[in-house]
């Protein structure tokens, strides 16, 4: 049987795309204040990371295949993917700057296995989240074969045990000093990054097995927005996971039991629903309608590096909402029917959360 939608959680996903959305706002002005507040927008892509694991959990079904379940994921994620990265191609020659080989890197969605920054940002910097995505989704099949039949206790244990692995990374590459080498090992390399999604997916596991447990949403919130303030004033081998990653598992535990127990959630309601509906498109497209934006505004004589208070702030919020407007048509034109198109045809599908 079917199991219900999670309507929470796709709301949440623009929360998580808009905390990305300001860490990218900070190339055009904010200085320190803004900076003290949006660094750790890279921790929205983390929040993505156990969403995806937890939905994947959460709809599977025993009697799917490995190869249904690739043709699916591609048929939802690449056809947006690959217009944007012509778009990209396009924003990159009126710029000018001559597009290389390493530009055709997205198109393999490989380029994060290689530990340069050259490659794994190559064509447009939010591409190589979907190096790593691609990664989980081939993972997937094989990681819920062994993990689905886990009891509550084992999975709870495998939840510690990846968190533990998570935090002892950290330590060890802040102690190593960093470098970009350390730097790509634990925030670019799909499998270091597959530990948050495989805490999704036992979250998952441990929802479809009834787990009843049932934390306040309000205080879940709470505590995942202290969790970003503070990765904003922590050392960089600690902010894009660490702080973060067991408070966006509470606030994804939370948001899910909040859905499933009917009670009252905002993140169900219909704009943010709609809005997480068209994150995926948002996180796409909104390096490319920002620079279009900020540009267009130098051009006017209106120069973003001059913007200040109540000036900068509405310009950032121009580029958002452009971004929106943006990710609708994608999401319209692109997404919807691309998916409608390529995914595979069977009687009864499960119900599912569009995650990316």
């Amino acid at each position: 049987m079917p199991r219900p939608r999670l309507d929470s959680l796709t709301g949440l996903r623009f929360v998580a795309a808009l905390a990305v959305f300001g860490l990218h706002a900070l190339n055009y002005g904010g200085g320190a204040a803004a900076e003290a507040l949006l660094i750790a927008g890279t921790t929205g892509v983390s929040f993505f990371f156990i969403v995806s694991g937890f939905v994947m959990s959460w709809t599977a079904r025993d009697d799917d295949t490995a190869v249904l379940f690739y043709r699916r994921r591609f048929a939802r994620v690449y056809p947006a993917y690959a217009v944007t990265w012509v778009f990209s191609l396009g924003a990159m020659v009126a710029a000018g700057r001559q597009p290389g080989l390493v530009d055709l890197a997205p198109l393999t969605l490989l380029q994060s296995w290689v530990p340069s920054e050259t490659v794994y940002w190559a064509t447009n910097a939010v591409f190589w989240t979907l190096s790593c995505e691609a990664f989980f989704y081939l993972a997937f099949p094989w990681i819920y074969r062994v993990v689905r039949s886990w009891t509550v206790r084992r999975a709870l244990l495998g939840i510690v045990v990846l968190v533990v692995a998570v935090e002892l990374l950290a330590l060890a590459v802040w102690g190593a000093g960093g470098g970009p080498i350390l730097h790509w090992l634990a925030v670019v390399f799909p499998v270091t990054r597959a530990a948050e999604f495989a805490v999704g997916v036992l979250l998952g596991v441990l929802a479809a097995r009834g787990v009843r447990w049932s934390p306040s949403l309000g205080a879940a919130v709470a505590v995942a927005g202290g969790a970003f303030l503070l990765a904003n004033h922590v050392p960089a081998a600690f902010r894009d996971v660490a702080v973060t990653l067991v408070p966006f598992a509470l606030l994804v535990w939370a948001a899910a039991r909040a859905d499933l127990a009917g009670r009252r959630s905002v993140f169900r309601s219909g704009p943010f629903v709609a809005l997480g509906t068209w994150s995926y498109a948002v996180y796409l497209m909104h390096p490319l309608v920002m620079r279009a934006w900020f540009e267009g505004l130098n051009r006017a004589g209106i120069v973003h590096s001059e913007l200040t208070g109540v000036g900068l702030v509405l310009a950032v919020c121009g580029a958002l909402l452009g971004s929106v407007c943006a990710a609708w048509l994608l999401h319209r034109a692109v997404e919807v029917p691309g998916e409608r198109r390529l995914r595979p045809r069977r009687p009864s599908s499960p119900a599912r959360l569009d995650v990316a």
